[in-house]
């Protein structure tokens, strides 16, 4: 499977129309695999699949609408939901996506029933509904962590295909200039940004089932991957994927400590991997990068997200009850930026106002409800690693990749 997504992220990306075919085959799929199966985990994978796949689909240029990735997921959700009939703990998750709704007026008002106004709500509203409908589908399943590689590796697979797609435009690159700004070249000619971050999580991931795995053999490709993923994430110059991983991974790991033999064994892949990044990929990078990846990532400047922030408070001091609606604030901050938001957060209390202080904390306390349900420390470390990735992501790209959701 690694050698097939290698090749076809080639084919892929030479053929505009068979990344398009690829993309409507696996939603297909997935549509099937949730009207004909009974156990709502068959979906998983798929679904897990077109997470990683997303980013792959829009570097290859592929024929579909941008928010396709995160639809897709909800439709397959929502078919295998719908086909079991009976839902539990469904509140929640609904709640916090229908508290997100009543600023949606303000946009309406703006620019009517336009097709700018369905673009405007669905480039920020698409990722919290596929974030409500994946909290609602996850809460109707159990997974055991014996269970994790069968949904995980599918996931890698098209994540594998970016890092090969990324690698090879790095090596045959003809010039590349290495600065203190993000690069398309070593990013597959696409956004460095998205690139960087979905390679950091399929590192993370990998590290996980390292972690928690069994087999010998998943276990060292997981540990050779998951390097490979790292090392072409520093090399994007984006310094978000690095970020959401070492955080993600860190807070999972202290999860571990009140269990020996697990936090040893974690402890002992956590450090050979940070061994060999810090003595061995990551000199020969600075060299490669004469200096230059040192030098960016310590530096702490936020490129414009603080300035965006600090307008989006703005906005929510002037709009207080429900914000000025979604994608609004691109074009009403004080600053004069017409930027799109970077940072959810802020996104959140500028566009929906109390109303999305209040979708946050339902969304928190989700969250903490999970943690403490965890039956073990290895599950709260998944489930730590896992909250803690889309959680770092929404702080500094918002919702733009359907993994977050």
């Amino acid at each position: 499977m690694v050698a097939v997504h290698v090749i076809l992220a080639i084919v892929l990306r030479n053929y505009r129309f068979i990344s398009t075919l690829h993309a409507i085959l696996v939603f297909a799929i997935g549509a099937w695999t949730a009207l004909n199966e009974d156990d709502l985990k068959k979906v998983i994978p798929v679904t897990a699949y077109i997470m990683g796949a997303e980013v792959l689909w829009r570097m290859t240029k592929a024929n579909i609408f941008w928010e396709f990735g995160k639809y897709a997921i909800v439709a397959i959700f929502i078919i295998a939901l719908l086909r079991k009939g009976k839902l539990k703990k469904a509140g929640l998750p609904i709640l916090y996506f229908l508290l997100l709704t009543p600023s949606i007026f303000y946009t309406v008002n703006a620019f009517g029933l336009s097709e700018h106004t369905r673009e405007m709500i669905s480039f920020n509203l698409s990722g919290p509904l596929a974030a409500s409908v994946a909290i609602l589908f996850f809460s109707q399943v159990e997974i055991d962590l014996s269970e994790m590689e069968k949904y995980i590796w599918p996931a890698i697979y098209p994540i594998l295909g970016i890092l090969t797609l990324a690698a090879y435009n790095t090596i045959t690159a003809s010039e590349i200039s290495f600065g203190t700004e993000s690069l398309f070249v070593t990013s597959g000619g696409y956004g460095p940004n998205q690139v960087s971050a979905i390679l950091g999580l399929g590192a993370l991931l990998l590290v996980m089932l390292t972690i928690s795995g069994r087999q010998t053999t998943s276990r060292f490709l997981a540990i050779l991957f998951s390097l490979a993923l790292l090392t072409q994430s520093f090399l994007t110059f984006s310094r978000g994927g690095i970020y959401n991983f070492a955080i993600g991974l860190t807070l999972a790991i202290l999860h571990l400590l009140g269990k020996p033999d697990k936090f040893i064994r974690s402890t002992f892949i956590v450090l050979l991997i940070g061994m060999t990044v810090g003595f061995l990929i990551f000199p020969q990078l600075e060299a490669f990068t004469g200096g230059m990846l040192g030098q960016r990532f310590t530096n702490v400047e936020t490129t414009g997200r603080l300035e965006l922030a600090e307008a989006d408070l703005q906005l929510f001091y002037r709009n207080p009850a429900l914000g000025v609606g979604p994608g609004m604030s691109s074009l009403l901050r004080f600053n004069n930026s017409f930027a799109a938001a970077h940072t959810e957060y802020t996104r959140l209390i500028a566009e929906h106002g109390i109303s999305g202080i209040l979708a946050f904390l339902v969304l928190l306390i989700i969250l903490v409800r999970s943690y403490f349900k965890a039956p073990d420390a290895m599950s709260r470390a998944w489930m730590v690693a896992l909250a803690a990735w889309p959680l770092v992501e929404m702080g500094h790209a918002a919702m733009r990749v359907a993994s977050i959701s």
